[in-house]
């Protein structure tokens, strides 16, 4: 049988609309459902946010008793209430150490506070009570010895009536030793001021001395008392007798030269002084000693210019006391061994003694130099350093110019000294003795020239004194060494 296509068309389209109706339906519901949940949810949500406000508005409640309990203000913050509890306990309560802090505890221990400072009222007033009965005790015995120190006092005023008049005998005897020990007294600063006097004219004797004898005269201690030194009048007088006693000598002396030249003229007669022999001095001192290295066995030596020192140079030491000191009070040698500066050099210690050793402040110089200038020496004469006959002239060059200084042919007034080696010993031949006549003839130029100038005058020895040497440590085959005394 043949369908109907409009019945079939029907057919589906209704079956299509029922099955749209089911899902349609089905859709509605499970959106329903998930709106009510959600309303569900929302209205459980609202109960806790509602149960929680209630709360929040309970514990705020509290919190605002809270402060009202404390005297905070309201609407404090919880943190500023509890700076505040801090900055009170840490102002007014500083002994309340309870851990954790509250006002509970705060409150428990000032309860304990005050039950302890009522303790200590109840004992201070006990101790009051004491004081008083003490104190009235007191007055009473006070009394009683008031009473019995107006007795004594009548009898102390008896017998000090009675120390009285003993004390006006006595102190008329007194008196009168008094007078007696005054008068002694006056004559004995009499002769003390005489003495002073006299002791005082001696100290001013000093300075009229030689230079040797002020030292002596300084020298001349005694200790007191109190073992401080003082200067010792009797040795100083000693000393003064002794100078006066040389120069006595030393005008007698004179006067016996005046008297062999049988002359009258003045200006001849203080000629004739003038050349009589002086102590055996230094021009001058040429620098200092600024440090001493005992370990290194050396010293650092300020001078007022370096030009001119050459290492080698041998440097005397002197006391610092005597701006001319004579060359027998040296207290050792010292040698350059480096130049440090236009004012300094360093020189190692050659000679020196123990019982005086070279110290700081010492004074230094040196007949072969001047500060700023080269010295120059002039060497005449037979030189003969070993006694092997032969001569030596330009061996002591050599020693002389390693010294620093530097060796002139003549004399001239920038000349500082002449070495004079002598005459050839009495065993040379005679070609020796001719060869030595031409040297003969500028030995008496040269040393007539330096009398002409002032220069000194010195032998082998003298000159190799100065350089810190001595003839046996002098040979031609070997470098000059200095003899140690150490």
């Amino acid at each position: 049988m043949a369908t109907n296509p409009t019945v079939y068309r029907l057919s589906i389209a209704l079956i299509v609309f029922v099955l749209l109706t089911f899902v349609l339906t089905f859709a509605t519901y499970f959106m329903f459902k998930q709106r009510m949940d959600e309303q569900l949810k929302a209205e459980v949500a609202e109960k806790a946010v509602s149960e929680k406000q209630g709360e929040l508005l309970e514990a705020q409640q509290d919190l605002e008793k809270f402060r009202q309990v404390v005297g905070e203000q309201e609407g404090t913050p919880a943190q500023t209430t509890e700076d505040n509890f801090n900055k009170l306990l840490a102002d007014e309560f500083a002994g309340f150490n309870e851990d954790p802090k509250s006002y509970a505890k705060l409150v428990g221990w000032l309860r304990g506070q005050m039950r302890t400072k009522d303790e200590s009222v109840q004992t201070a007033v006990g101790k009051a009570k004491d004081a008083e009965a003490a104190a009235t005790k007191s007055s009473a015995e006070a009394a009683e010895t008031e009473k019995t120190a107006a007795a004594e006092v009548q009898a102390a005023k008896q017998q000090q009536d009675d120390a009285k008049k003993a004390f006006d005998a006595q102190w008329a005897g007194h008196e009168a030793e008094q007078k007696k020990l005054l008068d002694g007294k006056e004559t004995a600063e009499q002769k003390s001021k005489r003495l002073e006097m006299l002791i005082s004219k001696i100290a001013d004797g000093g300075q009229y001395l030689s230079s040797t004898r002020q030292k002596d005269f300084a020298a001349m201690k005694t200790a007191d008392a109190e073992g401080k030194e003082t200067p010792d009048p009797a040795g100083q007088l000693g000393v003064i007798y002794a100078e006066l006693r040389d120069r006595a000598k030393a005008i007698e002396e004179q006067n016996k030269i005046l008297a062999g030249l049988r002359v009258a003229d003045r200006k001849l007669q203080e000629k004739v002084l003038a050349s009589t022999p002086n102590d055996d001095r230094i021009d001058g001192l040429d620098g200092r000693i600024l440090l001493v290295n005992e370990t290194t066995r050396s010293v650092l030596v300020s001078c007022s210019s370096t030009r001119g020192i050459r290492p080698g140079m041998v440097l005397h030491v002197f006391p610092p006391d005597d701006s001319r000191p004579q060359l027998g009070d040296r207290k050792g040698t010292v040698e350059v061994t480096d130049i440090e500066g236009p004012s300094l050099v360093r020189a190692s210690i050659r000679r020196d003694s123990i019982r005086t050793p070279i110290v700081t402040g010492d004074g230094v110089a040196t007949s072969l130099w001047t500060a700023g200038v080269a010295p120059e020496v002039v060497i005449v004469g037979f030189v003969n350093l070993d006694n092997d006959g032969a001569a030596d002239n330009k061996r002591l060059a050599e020693i002389v110019e390693r010294a620093g200084a530097r060796v002139a042919q003549s004399v001239s007034t920038m000349t500082a000294m002449v070495v004079d080696g002598g005459k050839p010993p009495p065993q040379s031949g005679e070609r020796e003795v001719e060869a030595f006549a031409e040297e003969a003839r500028r030995q008496r130029r040269s040393v007539e020239a330096a009398k002409q100038f002032g220069v000194k005058v010195v032998g082998i020895d003298a000159l190799l004194d100065m350089l810190g040497l001595t003839r046996e440590s002098v040979t031609a085959t070997r470098l000059p060494r200095a003899v140690s005394t150490r």
